[in-house]
């Protein structure tokens, strides 16, 4: 009996993209133990000391995209990279324009939140 594939993961997005990947400054993902496990799958990706501090989540892409996509790639069963990269290109074009107004309108907010709590992470803006 064939064994079910593994979802994607973000490191496997990213190669299959041949993207540079960012990951937000939660300490999981700026350990060392990550650090070396991306280096190690030679996932191209900003280090820590590249990031913006403490707006996780100031850029549409950060706090709608990403997470739109993973949800939707998480309901669909992946097993090459062929095969991902279709899904996500698939996945986009679905997107409505709409959508992607609204993330982009609800930026502005976003933005002065950031700066009313002084930097410091925010919860959803929404």
């Amino acid at each position: 009996m064939a064994s079910k594939p593994d979802p994607p993961t973000q490191a496997s997005m990213a190669k299959a993209l041949s993207v540079s990947q960012q990951v937000d400054s939660v300490p999981s993902h700026a350990s060392r133990v990550a650090q070396k496990f991306l280096t190690d799958q030679q996932v191209q990706f900003l280090r820590p000391q590249q990031w913006m501090p403490n707006t996780p989540d100031a850029a549409p892409c950060g706090y709608f995209l990403w997470g739109h996509l993973k949800n939707k790639l998480n309901k669909r069963r992946v097993s090459t990279r062929r095969g991902l990269q279709k899904a996500i290109r698939e996945e986009v074009k679905k997107i409505p324009q709409e959508m992607i107004l609204r993330a982009l309108k609800s930026w502005p907010k976003c933005c002065r939140q950031i700066n009313d709590a002084e930097g410091r992470q925010i919860e959803k803006h929404r």
